[in-house]
């Protein structure tokens, strides 16, 4: 439904759904951070300094998506969305794609925060350091499909 908006002949409808999408990618992200969060005071709290670290990474990783998504080429006070004047249908298709395939890897990590949480909290160790790094590749492949979108806007 985020994207669903993608007009192919306003560019407002364009530029507000760009900004949806990147702003369910980032409390999506913050929600993952949030997760993460629990886990690592939970962690540095028992003394699980290897389980604390892990997290870390995984905060650094997820912090560095946040960054992408605020900082990304739309977010300027002239996006592309602004310039261009027409634009295919097989353009807006392959951003409405590419823009989906995004929210859905940050669904999936989202899930798998969650599902970490849970392992942590019936106190399995081993399998929380895995679930952690389970999550810290989900949100690193998101951050580096979400990078690959300029790509993307490159045709607009």
């Amino acid at each position: 439904m985020v994207i669903g908006g993608y007009g192919v002949h306003r560019r407002e409808q364009r530029r507000e759904a760009d900004v949806a999408v990147r702003e369910e990618v980032a409390r999506a992200s913050g929600r993952v951070r949030n997760h993460l969060n629990n886990v690592h005071d939970s962690a540095y709290r028992s003394g699980d300094t290897e389980l604390a670290l892990e997290c870390a990474l995984a905060l650094e990783e997820v912090d560095a998506l946040r960054s992408d998504v605020e900082l990304a080429a739309t977010g300027a006070d002239h996006p592309f969305f602004s310039r261009q004047k027409g634009v295919s249908k097989r353009t807006i298709n392959n951003l409405i794609k590419h823009d989906h395939n995004t929210l859905e890897m940050v669904r999936k990590a989202v899930n798998a925060s969650n599902d970490m949480e849970k392992v942590h909290a019936e106190a399995n160790g081993g399998a929380t350091v895995e679930a952690v790094r389970k999550c810290q590749q989900l949100v690193s492949s998101c951050r580096g499909h979400f990078s690959e979108r300029n790509g993307v806007l490159r045709g607009i």
